[in-house]
């Protein structure tokens, strides 16, 4: 019998810091997916397993937060569960322990997509009965990001080869990459990242020119800054993302 939770941990290592010797934010975007993976192949419904059947997943919506910064040699474990189906979204939910203590936790929505159509199915009819543990980290909705349409900065940036994954598009994690990338490095340099929210809302393909904007703003929690991936050629919106920064 499966384990209601799966939990999977990971010691970090030199190579997974950045040039503050803490961890990447993109890697734990890494650790996310990977233990998100690896449960739904144990319960039978991984990419791999869905690819067979004319089905994938995709990322749709997420929320990531971090209390604490990660560094090396700290072990990072991560417990995640599919918590609701809600129409055409199956949600899962994450917690982020270090050394045994809980630092954050994330949240994410997915969509059932048919391979030959490339629009989404809804989990229930495709998947059938699925263990599912009603309950989410978060107490807010994961809903649509509102960014202005005025920016502060632009960068462009092309797909390449080695941003695809297995649905042959631009992995999640290389958005997230590409809204940092277009900050400042000064405006950054003292903060860390609390708080990620990414929408999803279209997919990126090998060899096409990427532009990544970004606005910021002063509040009372942080520095918050909204960030826009687009493709300029149609100016088709790919993305769009949240990000939070606070004092170190």
């Amino acid at each position: 019998m499966l384990s209601e939770i799966y939990e999977k941990s990971f010691p970090i290592r030199y190579f997974e810091l950045d040039h503050s010797a803490e961890l990447r934010f993109g890697t734990l975007l890494d650790f996310l997916q990977d233990s998100a993976g690896e449960d739904a192949v144990r319960r039978g419904f991984g990419v791999e397993q869905l690819q067979s059947r004319g089905l994938t997943w995709m990322l749709s919506r997420y929320r990531i937060q971090l209390n604490s910064i990660v560094g090396l040699d700290d072990l990072v474990s991560i417990r995640t569960w599919p918590s609701v189906h809600k129409g055409l979204s199956a949600c899962r939910e994450f917690e982020i322990f270090c050394n045994g203590v809980l630092i954050g936790a994330a949240s994410s929505a997915w969509m059932l997509v048919d391979l030959e159509t490339r629009r989404p199915v809804r989990p229930k009819e495709k998947l059938g009965e699925v263990f599912l543990i009603n309950e989410q980290v978060f107490s807010e909705p994961l809903g649509a990001i509102k960014i202005c349409s005025e920016f502060d900065s632009n960068l462009g940036f092309r797909v390449r080869r080695a941003d695809l994954d297995l649905n042959c598009h631009v992995n999640n994690r290389v958005f997230f990459d590409w809204a940092v990338e277009s900050l400042d490095a000064v405006i950054i340099e003292n903060r860390r990242l609390k708080q990620v929210d990414i929408n999803y809302l279209a997919e990126a393909l090998a060899g096409e020119e990427i532009s990544a904007s970004c606005s910021r703003q002063t509040t009372a929690e942080g520095l918050l800054c909204s960030h826009l991936i687009t493709r300029p050629s149609d100016y088709k919106e790919l993305a769009k993302l949240q990000t939070l920064w606070v004092a170190r």
